[in-house]
């Protein structure tokens, strides 16, 4: 489903060491603990300013992030080549400190045959609730394969790091194929609305039941679009000589909660949804207005709202003014949608290389660099590139 005004950046070139890591390859760094350029100056007293970066990896291939009110921030990284360290770190900004596996190492060090459940599978994105509470969203399908039994979860920690609740998703929710992308939470009615990449949907999650259910999962809004090219990096991004088919990724969730924006990677085209439509599905004995009475899965489709075209994007958020961001590909950089619907750069930069995921923080958007474009998939040594990864920051939009 990524800076800071006096940070200190010191070059990558050979800052790792070769110290061995039990059960990971000992020729590389275990991601997340070495090749670490570290911040030191707390995220919660910058100043605003242009362009920064935050922190910098080798070897964690920075995918997901939440920045926590106190400004605590939170990197994933996916499972998506051999050579896998930990899959959920928590980066201590002021300190000279490593990051450290989140929640524990335990929950880092899964492997065929330990329980999916109690562990990180292949952890896609994190968000940072209005309450302070981090939720972790794994799509249980290493490689993109699978999802393996079991697997697939929507965990929420609490302020103090325990677990508060853990959503497990059987394969009517994430059946063979699916892959769940990135997530936002409503905090106001108790709702989770995930997007599965993978297959083409949107998931809703009632927090007080459970219940889960499958939305637009036959509809074009969630598909990718045939014929789409897209040129990232300088170079036209393919697959085995092909642009690669994905579908619905970045997803956003507006200020009062009342509508899910979401847009398939492959595409270039922006819907969005009423959450009434869905939630009146997901909790019939709700008190919901009128025309959504009796609202199924499928009526959901009645409800999309086209908004036109953007760009080449995988992550998209929305601050509290209905400004729309998203990780703009093919610009290197972030694009931003006005309340007016006015398309604007925010920035650019050939340092933005794969903008993946993003969070908003103490008026400034954090975004993750996962650089996809040149890792490959599935290498058993680990991704062709070895970093940096890491995280920007840029000043919000003022809206005037």
């Amino acid at each position: 489903m990524g800076v800071l005004a006096v940070a200190a950046i010191s070059a990558l070139a050979g800052c790792a060491s070769q110290r061995g890591v039990t059960t990971y390859d000992s020729t590389r760094p275990n991601p997340g603990t070495e090749g670490f350029v570290p911040l030191f100056t707390r995220l919660s007293t910058a100043t605003r300013g242009p362009l920064e970066r935050v922190v910098a990896f080798d070897g964690f291939q920075t995918v997901g992030i939440a920045v926590s009110p106190s400004g605590r921030l939170f990197l994933s990284s996916p499972r998506w080549h051999g050579n896998h360290g930990n899959s959920v770190v928590e980066v201590f900004t002021g300190k000279m400190q490593p990051p450290a596996s989140y929640p524990n190492p335990s929950w880092n060090a899964w492997s065929p045959g330990v329980r999916p459940e109690r562990s990180w599978v292949s952890v896609q994105a994190l968000n940072s609730d209005d309450l302070g509470r981090l939720w972790v969203l794994d799509p249980g399908a290493p490689g993109f394969e699978g999802p393996i039994k079991g697997a697939p979860k929507l965990v929420r920690f609490t302020d103090r790091d325990k677990i508060g609740a853990s959503f497990l998703f059987d394969d009517m929710i994430a059946p063979e194929g699916s892959y769940l992308n990135d997530v936002r939470i409503d905090t106001k009615d108790g709702f989770a609305w995930i997007s599965d990449s993978g297959l083409g949907a949107i998931v809703g999650v009632d927090l007080t039941t459970g219940r889960a259910m499958r939305f637009l999962e036959d509809h074009p809004s969630t598909k990718a679009v045939p014929g789409t090219e897209a040129v990232i990096g300088g170079k036209p991004w393919l697959r085995d000589g092909k642009t690669p088919m994905i579908n619905c990724d970045g997803i956003a969730l507006s200020p009062e909660g009342d509508y899910v924006y979401y847009q398939a990677l492959t595409g270039r085209d922006l819907y969005r949804v009423p959450t009434l439509a869905m939630k009146a599905a997901l909790r019939p004995d709700g008190e919901w207005e009128g025309r959504f009475t009796g609202a199924t899965a499928m009526t959901v489709n009645d409800h999309v709202e086209p908004m036109g075209q953007t760009f080449i994007t995988d992550g998209m958020i929305m601050d509290e003014n209905g400004v729309l961001y998203f990780t703009a590909l093919e610009r290197d950089g972030i694009t931003a949608r006005l309340p007016s619907g006015e398309l604007i750069n925010v920035t650019a930069d050939e340092r933005i290389s794969w903008p993946d995921s993003l969070a908003i923080h103490g008026g400034r958007l954090y975004f993750t660099t996962a650089r996809i474009h040149e890792t490959g998939f599935g290498r058993s040594e680990g991704p062709f590139a070895e970093g940096p990864y890491g995280v920007f920051r840029v000043p919000l939009v003022e809206v005037k």
